[in-house]
């Protein structure tokens, strides 16, 4: 073999090598692309889901407010029909135990000078460390919001200390009292945001998840839920606008990191891609074959050639005269010549 031949042989080798090669990358780059694909498509429906799970949440605590002013109302008419403290104090109690995010409930006169109060039996009373003059600001407020709208007031929340190192975030809520369309006086309830949490929220959601009440700049002010620690966090935050307040609730959901092939789909592609390479990989081996046997036939075309040159050669091969000038030696070894 020249030198040349094996200078293009060898040229021929790398080319096809180098298609191969790139055959192989195309491959997994399609794999690759195929699989960081289907972990985004995860975490999006993963995302998508827990921002369903938020607004179902706002929208829950946002009903379950609405129906509290409905019994607060109901409670708020009873002076008109009995005015008596002690009607008034019975009611408010048993309102009380219907509602465990309730901590207090005061009748104020237009002047907000409370006339009665009732605190929630689930627990110890909340004010009665500080006294309601720490919160003072928050009724003002709330009840400025009432007064104006003519309907439920919410103020913001205040954190209140109940013993050394332990304390509770309430928010009050005020509906004035109208007569003749003149503010006679006002219902305050006081609202624990930890229970408002435990009883709006369903039990379902806060199974999965931690739900919790934050301030704009992230800051916890109560939480309901259990969450992994160390593990991977999506999180959803949903405003929920209440008259006189805004509160963000915040949901944070765990999840596993997505698998390698996380649905079926991707799966299913990715074991057609797994076949594609396997009849690539038998289609070269059968090329290889193919290439032998056609270079073993070109080969003994190439002899048998040769031995037919050969032949006309050792026979034909004379002068001008007739005379045989030439004989192959090979040939003659063959023949017996």
């Amino acid at each position: 073999m020249s030198r040349w031949q094996s200078r293009g042989l060898s040229l021929a080798l790398s080319r096809r090598w180098g298609l191969w090669g790139l055959l192989v990358l195309l491959v997994v780059t399609m794999l690759g692309t195929l699989v960081w694909l289907a972990s985004r498509y995860e975490i999006s429906q993963v995302q998508e889901q827990l921002d369903r799970d938020g607004v179902d949440a706002v929208n829950d605590i946002r009903a379950a407010l609405q129906r509290n002013v409905q019994s607060l109302q109901a409670l708020q008419a009873l002076p008109a029909q009995d005015p008596s403290p002690a009607a008034w104090s019975q009611e408010a109690t048993k309102l009380l135990r219907q509602h465990r995010e309730w901590v207090r409930l005061e009748w104020r006169d237009a002047d907000l000078h409370v006339l009665q109060a009732a605190d929630s039996t689930f627990r110890a009373p909340v004010f009665a460390r500080y006294g309601r003059s720490m919160s003072q600001p928050e009724v003002q407020a709330a009840c400025s919001v009432a007064q104006r709208q003519r309907g439920p007031g919410y103020s913001r929340s205040n954190y209140i200390s109940v013993q050394e190192g332990q304390g509770l975030e309430v928010m009050e809520l005020c509906l004035p009292q109208l007569v003749n369309g003149r503010v006679a006086g006002y219902l305050v309830t006081s609202y624990s945001l930890n229970d408002m949490l435990f009883q709006m929220v369903p039990s379902a959601l806060v199974q999965r998840q931690q739900v919790s009440f934050t301030e704009a700049d992230g800051t916890r002010l109560a939480m309901q839920g259990n969450l992994r620690e160390g593990s991977r966090i999506f999180s959803t935050q949903q405003l929920l606008n209440l008259p006189g307040n805004t509160l963000v609730v915040r949901v944070d959901r765990w999840h596993a990191a997505p698998a390698l092939t996380p649905n079926l789909l991707p799966a299913l592609v990715t074991a057609l891609a797994i076949a594609l390479g396997s009849v690539l990989v038998m289609l070269g081996r059968d090329m290889r074959r193919r290439q032998r046997v056609e270079s073993d036939l070109a080969d003994a075309l190439a002899f048998r050639k040769a031995m037919e040159d050969s032949l006309v050669t050792g026979l034909r091969a004379r002068d001008l005269k007739g005379r045989i000038t030439y004989v192959n030696p090979a040939f003659c070894e063959m023949v017996g010549f």
